[in-house]
């Protein structure tokens, strides 16, 4: 699809319309004389080129274009007046696959920026913005599941068997089923019995894992020895008392790990 993308920089200029009607008629007139269908043009009128948030020029390029989609301006200036606006709009264009069509610069081509040194310093903002981005919602994201965990809610990742989230995925509640037979497990071990009995006598029983798989030595060992169980969570090496209700007391918990160090010294 075509879209087009006018902006005018004063209040002014924006009510007495002159900048915006001779964009507007100019993107017109192009798509007229090559065929194109114009599905929308998009207006920014006083707001100054400089801007990172422009109400129209974001809703073009953040939730508008995909793949194939072409914007049509007048000018390229009309899309950006800085290197930093530059870099952040001819990223998003390029991540979308779309593309961008300047009446004024015919020879203007996205994509081909890397053919001179002005060029290649946008290429290596665009390079720094992606990695910034990371950067920042990898912080947002530890500083939420820091925030959650400090509450005492578990932070993210799937729900420890024995245990499911709630319809909102806010909560963490016990599963019945799951619940019984880390119950059983736990029980089993604080009798003495081993890590491969456990896992065969789960497996007689028909009892599966969350995956439909038979238990081994290893699956048993995670579970007898998570603390969540007890009621505690751990984020980052801090062990916090949690919401979500106990299976097991922190005596049987602690007698199980006896038992099974007990095993491992022997």
């Amino acid at each position: 699809m075509y879209y087009g993308y006018v902006r005018v920089s004063t209040e002014t200029q924006a009510e007495h319309g002159g900048g915006l009607d001779v964009q507007t008629n100019a993107i017109k007139k192009y798509a007229a004389e090559h065929g194109l269908e114009l599905e929308r043009i998009f207006t920014d009128a006083g707001i100054s080129g400089t801007k990172e948030n422009r109400p129209a020029l974001d809703e073009l390029i953040l939730e508008t274009i995909t793949e194939g989609d072409v914007v049509i301006v007048h000018n390229t200036s009309r899309l950006w007046r800085s290197i930093f606006a530059q870099a952040t709009v001819m990223k998003a264009v390029m991540d979308a696959k779309a593309d961008i069509i300047s009446i004024d610069e015919p020879a203007f081509n996205v994509y081909k920026y890397m053919t001179d040194p002005d060029n290649f310093m946008i290429s290596s903002m665009l390079g720094m913005l992606d990695s910034w981005e990371r950067m920042t919602i990898t912080r947002k994201l530890a500083r939420g599941r820091a925030t959650k965990a400090s509450k005492g809610d578990k932070p993210a990742g799937v729900a420890p068997y024995g245990y499911k989230y709630s319809a909102d995925r806010k909560h963490i509640e016990i599963d019945p089923a799951e619940a019984a037979t880390v119950k059983m497990m736990f029980t089993e071990g604080q009798k003495g019995k081993s890590l491969n009995q456990i896992a065969q006598l789960l497996n007689g029983q028909g009892i599966t894992t969350r995956r439909g798989k038979t238990w081994s030595a290893g699956n048993v060992q995670v579970i007898l020895r998570n603390k969540f169980y007890t009621g505690l969570l751990t984020h980052q090496g801090q062990t916090i008392k949690g919401n979500h209700e106990r299976l097991i007391s922190s005596v049987q918990f602690g007698k199980v790990a006896a038992q099974l160090d007990k095993r491992r010294r022997a």
